[in-house]
């Protein structure tokens, strides 16, 4: 991790200046002046040159390494609660076959199986949660409960923003914008006439997809959990 999370920029300064340093070292120096002060702008050249390798090494020391160690501290927390807004995205999709007989997988579903299962499900029908106060939820209220839960997982990951990849935050943003989480919001609070759900079926396979993605970066950049 140390190495891979160098920026390319920094590394590639560091790079140049050693191999120009070593051709003012072993090629340059041997070569006569031809004109009077050459040398002392050599030595200037030298000094720059210099004075980056001594920037790149104390960066590594001083900046890299701490970051590397903040990072290495925080990212077990900033991987769990990733997981959790996968997994939140999981767990919906198994409560469908609770209501419907469809069987709907995670990584393979299409948008016909959702309008499928959702042209059967009614907004104001029982859900497979129940309020800790008591009371069955509906199918609109089933999603906002989760979308309630993955915002706060996110919440908690953006405050971590100085140690996050950029990928990861526009994973998560793409999940935190979905429409699919803007238009639950103010739906759920609401008795829709609706016979069915299959309005939000789009909406909801697009968010099932930014989860799908995110999870691909998750394992590919192998920063599962452990208990995942």
């Amino acid at each position: 991790m140390f190495w891979r999370t160098i920026p390319r920029a920094v590394n590639l300064a560091a790079f140049i200046s050693i191999l120009l340093l070593l051709l003012k070292l072993f090629i340059f120096n041997k070569i006569p002046e031809p004109v009077d002060g050459f040398h002392e702008i050599g030595l200037a050249f030298e000094a720059v040159l210099a004075s980056v390798l001594a920037s790149y090494v104390f960066y590594l020391i001083v900046v890299h390494f701490k970051d590397v160690r903040e990072k290495k501290t925080i990212y077990p927390f900033v991987t769990r609660w990733a997981n959790l807004v996968v997994q939140d995205c999981k767990t919906q999709i198994a409560g469908f076959s609770k209501a419907d007989p469809a069987k709907l997988d995670f990584q393979t579903l299409e948008k016909q199986d959702i309008e499928a299962v959702f042209a059967r499900l009614e907004p104001n029908g029982e859900a497979p949660l129940v309020f800790w106060q008591g009371g069955q939820a509906n199918w609109l209220q089933y999603f906002e409960n989760y979308r309630v839960r993955s915002l706060r997982h996110i919440d908690k990951i953006m405050a971590q923003l100085i140690f996050l990849e950029a990928p990861l935050v526009a994973l998560l943003m793409k999940v935190q914008d979905s429409t699919h989480f803007s238009s639950i919001e103010s739906l759920s609070r609401v008795r829709l006439n609706n016979d069915n759900l299959a309005t939000f079926a789009g909406a909801f396979f697009e968010y099932v997809q930014a989860c799908r993605e995110l999870d691909g970066y998750l394992k590919t950049h192998a920063i599962h959990s452990a208990s995942d």
